[in-house]
């Protein structure tokens, strides 16, 4: 699923971090059910604690992220804010891939794609680059750097340089060779360390077991080998 990047650029308000724009979505998520109802701005203020002012700033952006919809006076979540909620409680590396997917082609994507494609950047560079053309206070170009980390979408590391996930990244260099001939140890060490350990504990007991044998026949001969 994804969401269109039309319409005007906005981003996240000031008034409340990303972890607190997250909280909201699960607060709608409690109060609406899972009809998604629509609540007013109150009642999801008195709720969090908020003025009705600083959620409906939160929900602008979150509107245009495909996450909530306007209903005249109040808000209610899209099915993509309701399974986002539903997957923060229960998984949350599977809720940050469902924002990465929803969000694809959206503006802000498509600026990291763009600015980003050539290498890293630092964080507040890049959040001027987010913030271009659009009014508003610098904290929340530094939100949406922060949302979009949430998202997959950048990584961020300690130094606060920002880049693309490896998957996104041009490769400039040749194609990689073809598949040489495979030796009795390939299927082991040519598969993903997490395909290994998300095998069941009996096919995995039993993968060790199998090469742990192979190696105890080679030990014999590299031994002679060396002798030699």
């Amino acid at each position: 699923m994804t969401i269109s990047g039309s319409g005007p650029r906005m981003l996240p308000t000031e008034r409340m971090t990303p972890r607190r724009q997250l909280e909201m979505i699960d607060v709608m998520a409690q109060l609406g059910g899972a009809d998604r109802g629509s609540l007013s701005g109150s009642a999801i203020a008195t709720h969090m604690g908020l003025t009705r002012k600083t959620v409906s700033r939160a929900a602008g952006f979150l509107t245009q992220a495909g996450l909530t919809q306007p209903l005249q006076s109040s808000w209610a979540l899209t099915e993509v804010g309701l399974s986002l909620a539903r997957l923060r409680g229960t998984d949350s590396a599977r809720a940050r891939l469902l924002l990465r997917d929803h969000w694809k082609g959206i503006w802000f994507q498509q600026v990291a794609v763009r600015f980003l494609a050539s290498g890293a950047l630092d964080e507040r560079e890049f959040a001027n680059q987010l913030s271009a053309g659009i009014p508003g206070r610098p904290e929340r170009a530094v939100y949406l750097v922060e949302w979009m980390t949430y998202a997959l979408l950048i990584e961020r590391d300690e130094q606060g340089q920002v880049s693309l996930p490896g998957a996104q990244r041009p490769s400039d260099g040749p194609p990689p060779p073809g598949p040489g001939p495979q030796s009795l140890l390939d299927p082991l060490f040519s598969a993903p360390v997490a395909q290994i350990s998300a095998l069941p504990d009996d096919q995995f007991l039993a993968l060790m077991g199998a090469y742990r044998t192979v190696f105890s026949s080679l030990t014999p001969r590299n031994a002679e080998q060396s002798a030699g």
